[in-house]
């Protein structure tokens, strides 16, 4: 009789079901080597079933209390209700044999899954430096800002302690590695890069026929760009009047969208800059194809400087010469491939020269647009991360 195939429960309680990582990447991939894959994340609504790919889930719902982030994350706090307790009794009925958390908080868990009967292993995503967020994000002042300080410190102390025992840990870039890597065992840390899994999604439209002189895709906030942006665009417009381009995605705090929308109607863009929801994953590379420029324009904050942002690989994948900062992980790329513009992303004046120099230049936006293509189907592309994902797998499982 054959051997029944391993079981991988994927667990996440602030990624949907359709992350883009998550589960068009890593679970795809698992699947696709002959693993039974669940899903278990925390969504809006309790939900169970099998997607036309084949992967297992189980929706549990996440109460929202209030719109405003850290009342939001008091009052969870406080709640009888206990998202951790579900995960747990859920995940456990699963009866997997890898549990590979995505999630800090899901650390609350981790030891209790591994001392589940049939002594599973635990595997751990690590994709943002949780501390770094805590400093940038939660904006605060006076004491509060004391108070957030030794926080951050807890965390990244509560983080390692949880994660000692468990037998693998996943980076997705080179600092979170390292920090992981001198509290652990080396052989028990390594890096998936986010690459694109987007190549088959390419295509060749020409760049006349393409619609959008610049894209922005992702979380649309103030640390990433989103004013500098605007004023680029604003003195961009002096020297090109048709100038258009495209913000896709969601805007954080939500309150940041009417912000921009007035701006945009105060200073006449309203042909030039198109504010677009987000889209479903599949459908974003409708926008790359239709796309000349890629935008990644991240304030030097502390988190800027340490994470792998997924765009610069979709952005390439698609031909599109990026603008982006001068520092961090998006200027080694530009500059190490020579696939684009990096400018001081403080400076709007130097967003817009580099858009007029690319969109003028015809020269210089071909040769950065074939070298990024090149890179991607050499050596950033996710097939190169799939191999080396599924020979982590077969580590932890002793294949």
């Amino acid at each position: 009789m054959a051997d029944h195939p391993k079981k991988i429960c994927i667990l996440s309680d602030t990624h949907g079901l359709y992350d883009d990582r998550i589960y068009w990447k890593e679970a795809i991939s698992l699947k696709k080597a002959g693993y039974e894959v669940w899903h278990i994340f925390a969504g809006n609504k309790k939900e169970k079933g099998i997607t036309k790919e084949g992967i297992h889930y189980i929706g549990l719902q996440q109460k929202t209390f209030s719109k405003k982030r850290i009342a939001n994350y008091l009052l969870k706090k406080i709640s009888p209700s206990n998202l951790y307790k579900e995960i747990l009794k859920e995940a456990s009925e699963v009866n997997a044999d890898v549990y590979h958390l995505h999630d800090l908080k899901l650390n609350r868990i981790g030891e209790k899954l591994k001392k589940l009967p049939q002594k599973p292993k635990i595997i751990y995503d690590v994709h943002e430096p949780h501390p770094e967020n805590i400093l940038d994000y939660f904006e605060t002042k006076g004491v509060l800002n004391i108070l957030k300080k030794f926080y951050a410190a807890y965390i990244r102390w509560w983080e390692m302690k949880n994660t000692k025992n468990y037998d693998f840990i996943i980076a997705t870039e080179e600092n979170v590695r390292d920090r992981f890597q001198q509290h652990l065992p080396r052989e028990k840390v390594d890096i998936i890069y986010n690459y694109t899994n987007l190549q088959d999604a390419r295509k060749s439209v020409g760049y006349e026929q393409k619609e959008y002189d610049a894209i922005y895709c992702g979380g649309i906030t103030k640390f990433r760009g989103a004013w500098q942006i605007l004023h680029a665009a604003k003195l961009a417009k002096e020297k090109k009047d048709d100038l258009k381009i495209l913000f896709l995605g969601s805007w954080f705090p939500l309150e940041l969208k009417n912000k921009m929308l007035d701006y945009i109607q105060a200073n006449d863009l309203t042909e030039n800059v198109i504010l677009h929801e987000n889209v479903p994953y599949a459908q974003v590379s409708d926008f790359y194809n239709k796309s000349r420029i890629g935008l990644g324009i991240f304030l030097p904050i502390r988190t800027h400087k340490i994470i792998l942002q997924i765009k610069i690989f979709e952005y390439m994948n698609f031909g599109l010469p990026i603008i982006g900062s001068n520092f961090g992980h998006i200027n080694n790329y530009i500059t190490k491939e020579k696939t684009g513009i990096a400018i001081d992303p403080e400076k709007p004046e130097e967003i817009a020269d580099a858009l007029i120099k690319l969109l003028t230049d015809t020269r210089m936006y071909n040769q950065c647009s074939k070298n990024g293509i090149k890179a991607v189907d050499k050596k950033y592309n996710w097939g190169v991360m799939e191999e080396k994902l599924l020979g982590i797998y077969g580590k932890v499982l002793g294949k």
